[in-house]
Order: structure tokens, then C-alpha cells, then sequence
């Protein structure tokens, strides 16, 4: 599946999502006609609500047989409105990390453009994104487009405008921040998910990579090196972790038990 405009131009919308996700969980040979007619739109649409569906984490599949993920079918058991604060912030980290596939400017604004404070354009992002893809985009118009969408989506009430990471600063600038702290079983799973892809062989990183490097805690929430401590250290005592401040810093995991666990510890509780 395409990296740019993978949404054909259509906005991510919770409350379609929650629809399609009800589709495929109860039937997942069914086809885009049919999840068509159960949402009430076309099939450009569809493909549209297919592409977010990919790209953010919820399940895979072809326009005839659909996959939920484990974080899917999560999603599906214990939050099939997606209004919890710990399915929104997984749902994003999904679309700004590289799983099976990337949602390129999305990726590139979080890992690599955005950082705490830092206020900028659409058109800004854009010609960022522009300037790293490794050969020139045959359709710049795509690229900011794309840009465009970031902040659409971070900005929207209907989408992932209730984390608050990116805020409106006029009609066409936001500032990236992190408010408040995720919940402890949710940054856990993002750190131990990404620490799994990327360093699967290291038993133990620096602080100053989980604050820094793509797709770790800090770049993911877009959070200060202050608030990625902090979470560290709630970890370690929850014994998932272990920390020494000391010149390197080291950070150990102790956590070895399957990823799904963190979502059931999440989702179970009150």
C-alpha cells in the first residue's frame, strides 16, 4: 500500500473507523461493496477508511479479506468506540512508527521534524519531508497534502485532536508538546514494542535513546528528556525496568512477558 496519500484524501474519522472495525470483526471475508453499504459511503471511500485502518495498527488486508491485529482485536473487545485515551495513543503511535508499513510524512514529523515546542506550518513539514525522501517525489502535491493531514488529524475532536500534541497556534501553525504523561501500560508497550523491532538483541539502552532516537518514547509523544525520565521511573516501579543514574545512564528491561499482556493490564483496568 502506498506511503503518500494513502487515505485518498479523506480524513481519519473515529466514528467510521469503529464501523469498519465492527465489519471485519464480525465478518472478515466481507467486501467493499458490503462494508460500503454498512458505513453508508462509496468505495473510494472505503479504500480511504482501509488505508487508516493499516496504517494504524488496527489489522491488515486486501479489499476481500481483512486481519485484526492484536492491537485490533483489542480494540474491538474492550474499546469499540476508540474514546479511551490509551487506544488514542496507541493508535497514533501505530501511524508514526514502521511496521509492516509507514505513513511516510506522518513518520518523518514525528521521528525527525517535531520536537517539544517547536511550532511550524504544514508547509513547513512538507518541504522537510520533501527535502529527506531518498529520491524527489513524482507528486509533491501528495507530500503536502500529507502535511496537510497531519495537523488535520491531530487538531480534530473526530480524530487524535484529544492528545493535545499538536496545538493550534493560528490557522495554519501548531506548537508540539506533550500535556500530560500517557498511561504507565501504554508508554510500556510503546517502548517495549520499539525496543523489541529495533534493538531486539540489547538488553539494556541509554536514557538518552529512549529520549531521542526514532520511534522510542520521547520522539513518539514528543515528550522533554524530563518528562521520558519520569516515565522511566515510574516504570521501574512497576519492576518493569530497571534504571542507574549514573554517567550512561543505562535503562534495563525486566519485562518479558508477551506485548498483549500490557494491553490487557490497561484495558482491565477501572
Amino acid at each position: 500500500m502506498r506511503t503518500l496519500c494513502f487515505h485518498q484524501k479523506f480524513s481519519f474519522e473515529r466514528s467510521l473507523m469503529k464501523g469498519f472495525l465492527h465489519s471485519v470483526a464480525t465478518n472478515p471475508t466481507t467486501s467493499k461493496s458490503q462494508i460500503g453499504a454498512y458505513l453508508g459511503i462509496n468505495p473510494y471511500k472505503v479504500e480511504s477508511v482501509r488505508g487508516w485502518f493499516v496504517k494504524l495498527g488496527l489489522g491488515s488486508g486486501s479489499a476481500k479479506q481483512y486481519h485484526l491485529s492484536p492491537f485490533g482485536a483489542a480494540v474491538v473487545e474492550h474499546d469499540p468506540d476508540l474514546m479511551k485515551p490509551g487506544t488514542l495513543w496507541l493508535l497514533h503511535y501505530f501511524l508514526v512508527s514502521e511496521h509492516a508499513e509507514r505513513a511516510e510524512v506522518w513518520y518523518r514529523c514525528f521521528n525527525e521534524f517535531a520536537f517539544p515546542g517547536r511550532q511550524f506550518t504544514y508547509q513547513e513539514l512538507g518541504a522537510y519531508v520533501e527535502r529527506c525522501l531518498p529520491e524527489p517525489s513524482t507528486n509533491r502535491q501528495a507530500v503536502m497534502y500529507d502535511a496537510q493531514e497531519v495537523l488535520k488529524t491531530y487538531r480534530s475532536s473526530t480524530a487524535l485532536g484529544e492528545l493535545r500534541i499538536l496545538t493550534k497556534q493560528s490557522d495554519l501553525a501548531v506548537t508540539a508538546k506533550l500535556p500530560t504523561l500517557p498511561d504507565l501500560m501504554i508508554a510500556a508497550y510503546v517502548l517495549f514494542d520499539t525496543w523489541q523491532r529495533r534493538y531486539g538483541a540489547a538488553d539494556t539502552l541509554r536514557l538518552s535513546q529512549i529520549a531521542t532516537e526514532p520511534e522510542m518514547l520521547g520522539r513518539v509523544f514528543v515528550a522533554t528528556p524530563t518528562q521520558v525520565r519520569e516515565l522511566i521511573l515510574r516504570l521501574q516501579a512497576l519492576g518493569l525496568v530497571n534504571y542507574a543514574d549514573t554517567q550512561h545512564e543505562p535503562v534495563t528491561r525486566r519485562f518479558s512477558d508477551p506485548l498483549e499482556t500490557l494491553l490487557s493490564r490497561y484495558y482491565s483496568q477501572p
